[in-house]
């Protein structure tokens, strides 16, 4: 008898570190990851992948803190294991005389080599940021929506344009699609917030639908206008940042990613929701020592 439910304990376990392991188990966000997978997903940022040839942008290339610098910038750091963007925005360094480029605005694009425009078949969006509880030169404020429906996380056809993106501001308020669009309360802004959304053009507006923090139902649904700010070199694109010289904020980015098509979420059984973590594995662990 207790060797069978020695037996039994090892076999849960092993089932369990499949499952963690399984591509179908695995996901972000709480949400397992689309059928065949994200079509890029940035999770491990390299800074040299990312363009700021843009008019939204003038990063001096400079982290926050960095000595005889202008105030704000962008580094990459480690949060609870994970690595981070972290963009911080001071305001106008210009004021205090600082010339451009001055970080007076933080704007990154990274090309899709998508060719049309996306929102014609439809495409998904994933992120997962917050505001910044302890930034080193800006307030731990947020942002919304600017410019044409710029923000903090996106990703946006050029030409037509259609930008869909993503803004968090104090109090949990997420702004998204465009800068008249009623904003989610989706509690505190200083923890990690995932979002999980898809948007395809239908007439002159766009169905949209928002899921946040691993829910399976949207926090949003409904026809849309997108935003039409748009610049630099891409035909499709996403961005990260906080474009507009006249506000101040600070972010930190887990993650950003996109795939064609429509696709909606289902639950990752091994990943809480709100985080990436493994939760199944402790659990039968603590299982099998008791």
């Amino acid at each position: 008898m207790r060797y069978t439910m020695m037996f039994s304990s090892i076999l849960a376990i092993s089932c369990a570190i499949f499952m963690i392991a399984s591509p179908m188990a695995s996901g972000q966000g709480g949400w397992s990851e689309p059928a065949g997978g994200w079509d890029a997903l940035y999770d491990d940022f390299n800074l040299d992948d990312w363009s700021h040839d843009n008019g939204s942008d003038a990063w001096d290339a400079s982290a926050p803190g960095e000595a005889g610098k202008a105030p704000g910038g962008i580094r990459i750091e480690t949060v609870d294991g994970m690595a981070v963007i972290s963009i911080e925005d001071a305001g106008d360094p210009r004021e205090a005389g600082f010339a451009d480029p001055s970080n007076r605005k933080l704007y990154l694009q990274i090309g899709l080599g998508v060719e049309g425009d996306i929102f014609e078949t439809g495409v998904t969006f994933t992120a997962r940021f917050r505001i910044n509880p302890n930034p080193i030169d800006a307030p731990a404020n947020g942002y919304t929506l600017h410019d044409g429906g710029k923000g903090n996380v996106g990703i946006a056809h050029h030409d037509a344009p259609g930008n869909f993106s993503f803004a968090l501001d104090t109090g949990g308020l997420l702004y998204f699609g465009n800068e008249n669009q009623t904003p989610l309360e989706i509690g505190d802004e200083f923890q990690f917030h995932s979002i999980w959304a898809t948007a395809k053009k239908s007439g002159d507006l766009y169905t949209v639908n928002v899921y946040v923090d691993g829910k399976s139902e949207p926090a949003f649904t409904g026809d849309i206008a997108l935003g039409t700010g748009s610049d630099g070199e891409f035909a499709n694109y996403m961005a990260i940042g906080a474009g507009s010289t006249g506000r101040d904020g600070a972010f930190q980015i887990d993650y950003i990613g996109y795939k064609m098509g429509i696709n909606m979420p289902s639950l990752a059984s091994s990943v809480k929701p709100g985080t990436k973590l493994p939760s199944l594995w402790g659990e039968l662990k603590s299982k099998v020592i008791e």
